[in-house]
């Protein structure tokens, strides 16, 4: 009864809510399209406001509640990256603008996303003007972000956190034998991690290898900035990492990662007083979101010709498997790529690529529309915080290839998961009979162990699809089959170690990519168009409640840390067909 209880309520609350989101999202639909042309101008002695604690994507418009402006403020939108990166540059060469304030510590994005942000930041202040950053609390990618400020604030009881890099890789075999679950995995790679959470409980000597020197070259990339900035060694930033030196605030003002503790009121007045302007009880602060309504100062004519960001963002799934819900699926991305190829506005295009992989068949549809597409204009590729396995796929075809220093990129290598629930199935009195009319017939059942027959068959394919893999990555970059297959093996490396080795052609963001593929296709003015195409809202927004709602009873039920163990390991067990994918479920903190 007491369970019926709480189900009931949480549909009677999920229906109310969905009735309040619909009214919104009406409402939300017709500001927003009445409102697409507004511009917004701002007073002198404005000053930017940069806040990245609602996190920032490549294209978080998929979002279908994006748009309703009642339901999120400016500040509490999720924001694209390229709208930061943009609204950075034009306030370079805004008179108005006297300098940016990063008002928020906590940062929620992925390191190459924050890696792009904080190099534009170091280009805008070559304008002369400042940039100030002011918050309760440093979380490590805030401090990151936040150390290219001429000078950083922190409240006197605050904290800067400062520890160097660490991953967690959760094992489930006990949790496996405990329940007579088992899983028979096929791969190729010996770095090819994804699948040893479910076969041992400890990490392989080459993951730990690989992790390792992953952590170890993003730290590195991390404190070298840091260092250029603070004008702190990087033997002494180590050593506060390891003594923890700044918990206190007292070690981070001494060490010099803070400039000065004070209270907002103070900080008000300090920056006031930098820009002349004798009203200290506030900043004339100007959030990103306004500020994109903004006209730029060299703002360029309108132009029919077109270059194209074609976003690959989320995991690589294949309709009608489990994951039909989201990531980047077949339907959409073969028909937007084809869109691309015949438009004659589209001049060029770039892959912006943000994908841990996923399915092997829709990452080699994917690939084989993107050659179609490269016969007929110029195509780059931009590598966001993450492009490994099927996200490397789909991209090696590419005229060039840019990632930022801690992108993770490679991953090189092909598995696949049979489920094997036989023990499990007797265990609760479930037994099975097969009849069948040839030798190789059936294939799988929950209640009978794979046969050999069956796993030799799969491991043809992953050899296959491995060979495959190398083949189209050897094209791509014009290496030998041999290197490839040597730096492969489902390794991961950061951009930095990538380069090196040949799996992408520059370290750089996407406006380098953009700027590249404008001049291989000999254009000076554009327009930038984004594809896929933004799906039905009101389709997206049934989808997305439909999902949320059943998250949310799954963690009152369990609680938010079990959730994410359940939700690791249902992303990795309910995988249909062979996966490109990266390792794991890697998570740096």
């Amino acid at each position: 009864m007491k369970q019926f209880i709480k189900f009931t309520f949480a549909t009677v609350i999920g229906l109310f809510l969905f009735m309040i989101i619909s009214t919104f999202l009406l409402i939300g639909i017709g500001s927003a399209f009445s409102g697409e042309d507004e511009v917004t101008t701002i007073s002198e002695n404005s000053i930017l406001e940069l806040d990245l604690s609602s996190g920032v994507k490549d294209n978080p418009q998929d979002d279908p509640f994006s748009m309703l402006d009642l339901m999120q403020s400016g500040e509490g939108k999720t924001l694209k990256l390229l709208s930061v990166l943009e609204n950075i540059e034009k306030a370079k060469l805004d008179e108005n603008i006297k300098g940016i304030v990063i008002s928020n510590g906590i940062v929620s994005g992925g390191l190459a996303s924050i890696t792009s942000i904080r190099k534009k930041l170091l280009d805008f202040k070559t304008s002369g003007k400042f940039i100030v950053s002011y918050s309760d609390i440093y979380t490590q990618k805030g401090y990151y972000l936040c150390s290219v400020a001429d000078t950083i604030f922190v409240t006197p009881v605050g904290k800067v956190e400062f520890k160097g890099l660490a991953a967690e890789l959760k094992f489930y075999k006990n949790l496996q034998d405990k329940f007579g679950i088992k899983y028979d995995i096929i791969r190729h790679g010996k770095f090819k991690s994804a699948v040893e959470p479910y076969l041992s409980d400890k990490m392989s000597d080459a993951n730990r290898l690989q992790t390792t020197k992953l952590l170890t070259s993003v730290w590195d990339n991390m404190l070298e900035d840091i260092s250029a900035s603070r004008n702190i060694s990087v033997e002494e930033l180590n050593t506060l990492a390891d003594n923890r030196a700044t918990n206190l605030i007292s070690g981070a003002l001494s060490s010099g990662l803070i400039d000065k503790a004070v209270y907002e009121d103070e900080f008000f007045k300090s920056v006031n007083n930098a820009i002349g302007k004798d009203d200290n009880t506030e900043l004339d602060l100007v959030s990103f979101s306004d500020y994109t309504k903004v006209e730029a100062v060299d703002k360029k004519e309108y132009s029919r010709d077109k270059i194209a960001i074609l976003y690959a963002e989320g995991e690589i799934v294949y309709e009608g498997g489990p994951n039909m819900g989201g990531g980047i699926k077949p339907s959409t991305m073969l028909k937007a790529i084809r869109k691309l190829r015949t438009n004659d506005k589209v001049k060029g295009v770039v892959l912006r690529v943000n994908s841990p992989g996923g399915s092997a068949l829709t990452s080699d549809l994917i690939w084989r529309e993107l050659e179609l597409l490269k016969k007929e204009k110029p195509f780059v590729v931009s590598f966001g915080d993450v492009a490994a396995s099927g996200g490397y796929y789909i991209a090696c075809g590419a005229d060039k290839i840019y990632a930022q220093k801690n992108t993770i990129t490679g991953s090189i290598g092909v598995f696949g998961m049979l489920p094997n629930l036989e023990k499990a199935a007797k265990n609760i009195g479930i037994t099975s009979e097969v009849i069948q009319t040839n030798k190789n017939s059936f294939d799988l059942s929950l209640t009978k162990a794979a046969s050999p027959e069956l796993k030799n068959f799969i491991l043809k394919g992953v050899e296959q699809t491995y060979k495959e893999f190398v083949t189209r990555v050897s094209e791509g970059r014009k290496m030998k089959f041999e290197d490839v297959d040597a730096i492969g093996q489902g390794r991961v490396w950061s951009a930095t170690d990538a380069l090196p080795i040949g799996l992408i052609d520059e370290i750089g963001g996407l406006q380098d990519a953009i700027s590249f593929i404008a001049e291989k296709a000999e254009v000076e003015n554009f327009r930038l168009v984004s594809y896929p195409e933004k799906e039905d809202p009101f389709e997206k927004m049934f989808e997305t409640f439909n999902t949320q709602a059943r998250q949310s009873v799954i963690k009152y039920e369990i609680g938010e840390e079990a959730y994410k163990l359940y939700s690791d390991y249902k992303t990795f067990t309910s995988q249909e067909g062979l996966q490109m994918r990266i390792p794991y479920n890697l998570d740096i903190n």
